[in-house]
This record gives C-alpha cells, structure tokens and sequence, in this order.
C-alpha cells in the first residue's frame, strides 16, 4: 500500500516537474524571435500547408498565446479532413546561442472517419425530396467534415421554417458503422403549422404603421417563414428610420396554428446634422486636389411618412503656394427630398435642387443652377437600375481676365441643358472598399438637349446621345515563387469606353458633359484631366487646361501586394486618352504610363499615394511624371 502510494507520488511530482519545466521554457521563449518552426511528420496533405494556417511565423517573436491559437486552427484544419480525434500539442526550445526558440507543433491524427450518409426518422408532411437539397453538398465515402454537418442541419431546419413549422424539433445524432463511417440520423418532430392570426406594432412613436407594413415580406393570414421575416427585417433597416428591428411569435391560447406576430421597433432620431470632410479635383490646380467640408442635416421621417429632405453646404478650398494664401474657388448648397416608394413599389424617387457658384482663378466666375428627379431600383443583390430627367443653367457673373487662351465657360456650356438618363450596375465585389475578388460593371445612357449662344454670340440648339460603359475584374491568387507563397496578392483589371454622338452636325458640347481623362482614377502620370485636347497653354507652352472631347478609352490594370500590418503595395500599367471627335479616335494615340504606390487599409477605406509615369510624353505635357494622393484604390 505505501509503496503504490509512493510510487503515485513520484508520478505526480514528475508531471508537475515537467509542466513546470514547459511553463518556464514559454516565460524564456516570451520576447524572443522563433528560429524556427517544425511540425512532426504526418502522413496527409490537405489543399494548405501547415506553414500558411498557423499565425506564428519564422523570424517573428514568439508569443503564446498566438500558439495556443495555432493549436486550434490546426485541429480544425485536420478536422475538416476526418480526422476527429486529432490531437495537437507545441512544444518551445530555447537556443541560448542565438537567443532564439525552436517552436515544434507534434500532431496525432488518429483514425480517419468518412461521411457514411443521412437518415430520417418522423417526417410528416414535409417530403424527403425537399430536404435534399441541404445535403448537396455531403457526399457519401467523403471525409466527414463537422462543419459541413452542422451547416446542413441549419439548412434543414430553414426548409420546415420556411414551410410554417416554427416550432420544429430536429435531434441530430452520429451512429458509427464499419469502424470508420459515420452516418447523420436525424430525429425530427414537426409540431404544428402556424398561420398569422394577427398583426401588431410595438415602439412606434412618430412613424405611421402603414410605413412599417409596406415593408413586410408577410401579411396576415399567411402561413409563417423565417425566410420572409428577415427579408422584412432588412427592409425596415433599410428606410434608415429604425436603430432596432425584431420579430415576436405569440401563439393563441385555444388555437396552436395560429399565432400573434408583433413587430417590435425602436425609431432614430428623426432631426440630423452631420460634417465630412473629403477630396475633390479640379482643373484649375494644377495638381487637381482641393478640400471640401460639407455640412449637413435634415429631417428622415416628415410627417411620420417615410419621406426626407436634407441639406448640404459646400465649400472648397486649396492652398496657393505661389501667392500664399488659401484660395475658395467654389460653392455648393443642395436641397434633396427623398419618396421611397414609387409606383406603389419599393423604388425611391430623389428630387434634387442645385445652386453652385464658381470662382476659378484663371477663367470666367459663374453660377450654376440644377434641378434632377431620378428613381432608383433595386433588383437584387449588386444588381441596381435607375433613371432620371434633370436640367442646368450656366448665368455669367463675370468674365475672364487673366490668360484670353483659357478655355471660357462662356464659349463651351449653354445656358440651359436638359437630360434624360438611365444607368445600371452590377456589382459582384465581396469587399466595395478593398476588392480582392468579383466583378463589376456599369453601363449608362443619356439624350441631352442644349441651348444657348455659341462662341460667336449665335443661338445654337445641340442634341446628343452620351454612352459610356465599363468593366471591372478582381482576381486573388498566390504566387508559386519560394519567398511569395504565403502572400495573397489582387490583380485588378478594368475597361472603360465613352462616347458622345450628336444627332444633328456637329456642335459645341457643355463642358461638364465631355470626357476627361489623366489623374488619380483613371490614368496615372498624367495631372487631373489634363490627357487629351488642350484648352489652355502656360508661357512655356506647357498644358494647363483640357478642353475634353466625345470620344474616351481607359485601360487599367493593376497588381496590389500586401507588404505588412495594414500597407499594400501597387504597380500598375494605365492607359488611355480622350479624342475630341469620334471620327478622330486612333489606337495608335493611346497613351500608356506605369508606376507603383502605397496604400493604408483604414477603417474609412485605403488612403493612397501613386507615382505615375508617362512611357509616351509629349513636349507640351507638364512634366514626364505625376504624383496622386487619393482614397480608396483607383478603380
């Protein structure tokens, strides 16, 4: 008896001695780089290597509680493959030569068990061939992946959700069958169908109920659906008029297939005011950047209807190095009223009001009147149409005095233009800040009416037709070179053509509808705007003013490198130019350029630097290359 106890005692002590003696070895190892990282031989290779799952890397300190979570990552990893009962441990050794740890991760995969099939037990009303679409995905003789599993169970439990069984009981199991197969048994009691007797609202304050019921995907009378629930919780979130949004079910007393459906709502505050502050361009700096500050409020539930109307004051401003002092070239306040419904659909109508006043340095000042009513619809996710009519006026406060061989808003815009137009995306990006995969693409289509006195002081009516359209690519992948496998590298590609048909001879056309070309969006090295016809000339012959023309084409394509922390690296290839008629447009005057930038990942969207470089320049260019500030990738 003694010497059992004694010999239990030494077992204790032996095990306490090495958890103390790997407890230590972590306390040395903390704060020193790892050497290097060694996994224990396995006899399996999934589709990563061991190397890209863990977070710990080779020359990087070593931390434990990243290794705690490098063990998880990696048992999930070998779960994913069958292999359950994997166990996985780390083990840190201290180089006191070096001053570094050796990080060793041993792997015990044990048995590895297969998908065997599913069975069902306690199915009434709901047909076996409507639950197999969630496990499409399962195939027998497969490994057995839990989270698959789990995943098709939630599907399952959808399908009777959907189908009025909201109180549905599913009891999953796992029966084991020759030695390594496994097979889902699923328990299932149906309980009862459930129709809505009644509808009721909850924390309604200021909105009218009518607002809340024209966004619900269900009605009374109809049979329950989560799926429809959720579509109608989306919807209300979506009018920007509610903080909360939640579903209650309440059955009736005397009757378990009918029940109460309560929507319970927490409103936001309907008066706001807000400040941005952001980037704009314009030609008369000659580096195209300028601040704008725009201070705005409004009101997002009139009369407890769902309508808005806000308001937005902005000026702009840069600095003038050569004259030292801050420059206020222009001004914008915009009125918008927003109806969300439209033609009793759920299609927002937006009617805007537009007053600028213009005050460049070097050319005429003037005020600019706009007017637009668009809608708007969305058909699903990415994929949206709208259409509007709009109308601006150009009056001439005074003329330009400085350099005569400026390009003069009196000889290029008309003093009215009316416009009809439609556009449509579809945009398939997962990430609209920083894209990494998907597409998008855009096409839009006015008719525009103008008239006004052309350059000679004659009345002049133009009509025209503008098109443009474009196409955007974003495809990761990881190169196979040794020091770059790890990487996840985006090449992003994009295509951009615009044309402007006149419809009767050719005219002047307002120059806030020509195309522009050269900067940071769209080709880099050239100044913004200033790639395509000239409008105006320094004393060193040198542009300083484009003109714009009828006829645009922009290729892009560029390779974005994650580097460290939140910095990526581009380089690029752009080209492009604008051609002033179409019957000038020539291939061979496509202007290409390169460069490289950095960028930071920020909360608000990357925040970039670019160096453009032209490989075809020509005398009257500013300088051979460009340098472009801006936020968000280029395209």
């Amino acid at each position: 008896m003694n010497k059992n106890f004694r010999t239990n005692q030494t077992k204790h002590w032996v095990i306490a001695f090495l958890l103390l003696l790997l407890a230590w070895q972590e306390v040395l190892g903390a704060g020193r780089k790892i050497d290097k990282i060694i996994f224990s031989k396995v006899d399996f290779k999934g589709d990563q290597s061991l190397e890209e799952i863990i977070n710990s890397k080779e020359g990087r300190l070593y931390e434990p509680r990243l290794v705690k979570l490098d063990r998880i990552l990696l048992t999930n990893y070998f779960k994913n493959y069958g292999f359950l009962n994997v166990d996985v441990r780390d083990s840190v050794v201290l180089d006191p030569r070096k001053n570094r740890v050796k990080l060793y991760y041993l792997i015990d995969l044990d048995k590895r068990y297969y998908f065997g099939g599913v069975r069902f037990s306690g199915l009434e009303t709901i047909p076996l061939k409507k639950l197999e679409p969630a496990f499409k995905n399962l195939r027998i003789g497969k490994p057995f992946q839990e989270a698959q599993i789990s995943e098709a169970i939630r599907k399952v439990e959808d399908i009777f959700y959907n189908s009025g069984k909201p109180y549905v009981n599913i009891d999953p199991q796992y029966l084991y069958e020759q030695d390594s197969l496994i097979f889902l048994y699923l328990t299932i009691k149906e309980n009862a169908t459930v129709y809505i007797a009644d509808i009721q609202y909850k924390g309604l304050k200021m909105c009218q109920k009518f607002i809340v019921r024209r966004e619900l995907e269900i009605k009374k009378g109809d049979r329950y659906n989560r799926q429809a629930l959720n579509k109608s919780q989306q919807n209300l979130y979506a009018t920007g008029l509610f903080r909360y949004v939640r579903f209650d079910l309440e059955p009736l007393p005397d009757d378990s297939t009918r029940a109460v459906l309560k929507v319970l709502v927490q409103e936001k505050e309907a008066r706001w005011v807000g400040f941005r502050l952001g980037v704009a361009h314009d030609q008369d700096i000659y580096f195209g950047n300028k601040v704008e500050i725009t201070l705005q409020g409004g009101h997002r539930n009139l009369f407890g209807t769902g309508r808005s109307i806000s308001l937005f004051l902005t000026p702009s401003f840069y600095y003038d190095f050569g004259k030292k002092n801050i420059i206020n070239p222009d001004n914008r306040a915009t009125l918008v009223f927003v109806e969300p419904w439209m033609f009793y659909t759920r299609t927002p109508g937006v009617f805007q009001l537009a007053f600028e006043q213009y005050r460049p340095v070097n050319s005429a000042h003037f005020n600019l009147y706009r007017g637009s009513f668009d809608v708007h619809k969305v058909f699903s996710k990415g994929v949206e149409m709208s259409g509007g009519l709009s109308a601006r006026q150009v009056d001439i406060v005074k003329q330009g005095t400085i350099d005569t061989t400026l390009i003069s808003p009196e000889q290029v815009r008309k003093s009215a233009v009316y416009s009809l137009s439609f556009y449509g995306k579809r945009d398939k990006r997962k990430n609209i800040f920083n894209p990494y995969d998907g597409s998008y693409s855009d096409v839009s289509l006015s008719f525009s009416y103008s008239r006004g006195k052309n350059e000679d002081g004659i009345n002049e009516i133009n009509r025209y037709i503008t098109l443009t359209a474009s196409w955007q690519r974003y495809q990761p992948f990881r190169p196979k070179l040794p020091h770059f496998k790890r990487w996840n590298f985006t090449f992003a590609t994009r295509l951009k053509i615009g044309a402007i048909v006149e419809l009767f001879g050719k005219k002047e056309i307002p120059i806030d509808d020509r195309f522009f070309a050269g900067g940071a969006t769209t080709v880099r090295g050239y100044h913004e705007q200033l790639l395509g016809p000239a409008a105006g000339y320094d004393q060193n012959g040198k542009i300083i003013r484009a003109a714009g023309g009828k006829a645009l084409f922009i290729a892009n394509a560029e390779l974005r490198i994650p580097l460290f922390w939140l910095l990526v690296m581009e380089t690029f290839v752009d080209a492009g130019n604008v051609w002033a008629e179409l019957n000038q447009v020539n291939p061979l005057e496509i202007k290409p350029t390169t460069g490289f930038g950095l960028a930071l990942l920020t909360p608000l969207g990357p925040v970039r630097v670019d160096l453009g470089y032209k490989l075809l320049p020509k005398k009257s260019d500013p300088s051979r290359y460009a340098i472009h500030a801006g936020l968000y990738f280029a395209f």
